[in-house]
């Protein structure tokens, strides 16, 4: 997968995470983490093996089952970014 592309999976999932409402304090803090860690990668992107895109990675696996009946879209777009980081061998 070009970086292009993989940037623009986590744009929408940037974008996704902004619009998700009504969800607790703990689930906005994790949604707000989520948010930061993507934006500083959109910022300054590294290479695949970089860390960050591992714990990143790691980080949306775990969140998906919090949000899989509540949030689709955003479930969706996890998963896209999930398979996008794959691709790239992270």
């Amino acid at each position: 997968m070009e970086p292009n592309e993989l940037r623009s999976k986590l744009i929408a999932l940037h974008n996704e995470l902004a619009r998700t409402g009504n969800v607790d304090a703990e689930t906005r803090e994790l949604l707000e983490h989520l948010s930061g860690d993507i934006q500083e990668l959109l910022e300054k992107p590294g290479a695949p093996d970089d860390r960050r895109y591992g714990s990143l990675s790691r980080r949306l696996r775990e969140s998906l089952a919090r949000f899989e009946t509540s949030h689709p879209q955003l479930t969706a777009a996890m998963e896209r970014a999930i398979d996008a980081l794959v691709q790239m061998g992270v």
